[in-house]
């Protein structure tokens, strides 16, 4: 079915067959005697050691990598990150520059066929997104035939790869055994299996049964030479992979997709990736690959247009000061602390750029998206907030409660929140206000009943 390791790297092993004597001290045990020629009568062989006067002769070669740095050939990847985060996207991406032969993120790929398997997707959003991503990537779709292979699993019931024997023990299922024949006929270097709550059916908290899941497709990408990446999601305690710490002790690569973050936090770009290097017995560990989301595909910022990098920065920048306005304004809120836009000691830009909350920001950055804010309706004036001890009514500026979560508007549509076939909504920003949106616009008041919304003197009440 593959090679085993002494076929592929013939001149490396010694034979023990050939065995010496019985040392002295072995001879005068009889327990042991016993328990080696009984060994050797089952015709059990010992077990085959490196013949290191061979590999003398040669010099050693390095890790061959399928994805430079991440996917290294003949071994198990393991591929994690939240939900929504994009490994699914960029799973698809990477299989397609094998296929096309062409570099992803600035990535070395190696050329060739690969498949991508999915349990969760069905066709139409495999077809979806492989379009757009021939799109950014300049390939017609149809050179790919015959050499990038998408599979859809989604809603069949036998997706496991290994299925429980009559002791208990996990076997090989049917799954393995068509995805065996799968690498071999199309002749894949490069695998994704997406993902693995559909694959594995044990326990992922037991260190034997996750041990053997992994050793499973260890042994089938050391017999294809293929690098397999398993695709899988954090757990809710803040690793970076869920179950069993065997997860990550069976295989010897590991990397991880999120959205990055400020200190504080906070997310001051919904669209921004960074792909890092959690484990790496062949390659540097904790390397950081930056990216960004854009028209349905992951692209380096440095290969967008002049113009458009100009606006994402402004974008990026207006989001920022959006949010922590909205920061500030729930503090004081918390706190019973009321602030105005009129000039005076609570004057809003000013109170905000001492608080920690606005860390970062100064009064210039809070009035720009006072405006923007205050033009979508993400905020109105001088409402009541609460009532003093004397029963006089505090007033101050509020967010509205009922607006929709902060949403930004870049420059190219983006999927944050939504499905990849969902068109935005976002709110029209008025000319003259630069920047984006973080809320959508406040609900059209009701026309007056009075006049029907032709005017009269109750409108103006």
């Amino acid at each position: 079915m593959g090679r085993s390791p002494v076929a592929e790297y013939p001149f490396a092993w010694r034979d023990l067959e050939g065995l010496p004597p019985l040392p002295d001290a072995l001879a005068a045990n009889d327990r042991e005697v016993d328990s080696f020629i009984a060994a050797m009568e089952t015709g059990a062989r010992p077990l085959v050691s490196l013949n290191l006067a061979e590999l003398a002769k040669t010099r050693a070669q390095a890790k061959q990598f399928v994805i430079e740095r991440l996917a290294p050939v003949g071994e198990v990847t393991l591929f994690t990150g939240p939900g929504s985060a994009g490994k699914s996207l960029l799973a698809q991406q990477f299989a397609t520059a094998a296929a096309a032969g062409l570099k992803c993120l600035g990535l070395d790929v190696q050329p060739g066929p690969a498949v991508y398997l999915t349990c969760e997707d069905d066709a139409g959003q495999l077809h979806w997104r492989q379009e757009h991503i021939c799109d950014a990537l300049g390939v017609p779709m149809a050179n790919l035939d015959g050499k990038l292979h998408l599979i859809s699993l989604r809603g069949a019931l036998d997706n496991a790869l290994t299925v429980e024997a009559a002791k208990g023990e996990a076997q090989p299922g049917q799954a393995y055994q068509r995805l065996v024949r799968t690498i071999h006929a199309t002749g894949a270097r490069l695998v994704f299996l997406d993902n693995v709550a559909h694959l594995f059916t044990g326990n992922e908290n037991d260190r034997g049964e996750v041990t053997r899941f992994c050793n499973l497709l260890n042994r089938l990408a050391g017999e294809t030479g293929a690098a397999i990446i398993l695709i899988g999601h954090p757990n809710k305690s803040g690793d970076n992979y869920s179950g069993s710490t065997a997860w990550l002790n069976a295989v010897r690569s590991q990397v991880t997709i999120d959205t990055p973050r400020d200190p504080d936090g906070h997310v001051p770009d919904p669209d921004a990736r960074v792909l890092r290097v959690g484990k790496a017995n062949y390659a540097p560990k904790g390397e950081a690959f930056r990216f960004r989301w854009h028209r349905w595909a992951y692209v380096l910022e440095d290969d967008l247009p002049p113009d458009t990098r100009a606006e994402l920065e402004e974008t990026i920048k207006a989001n920022g000061e959006n949010a922590a306005l909205l920061r500030c304004l729930s503090a004081c809120t918390d706190r019973k602390r009321a602030v105005s836009h009129h000039p005076g000691v609570n004057y809003y830009a000013t109170v905000f750029a001492k608080m920690p909350e606005g860390k970062g920001y100064g009064k210039a950055a809070f009035e720009r998206a006072f405006e923007r804010l205050l033009a979508i309706g993400a905020i109105e004036l001088d409402v009541k907030l609460w009532q003093r001890e004397n029963r006089a009514w505090k007033y101050g500026i509020r967010a509205v409660e009922s607006a929709p979560t902060p949403l930004h508007q870049p420059p190219a549509p983006t999927c944050t929140g939504l499905s990849e076939n969902t068109a935005r909504t976002d709110p029209h920003i008025p000319k003259g206000i630069t920047g984006a949106a973080t809320q959508a616009a406040a609900p059209e008041p009701e026309p007056c009943k009075a006049c029907a919304g032709e005017g009269c003197d109750w409108c103006d009440r």
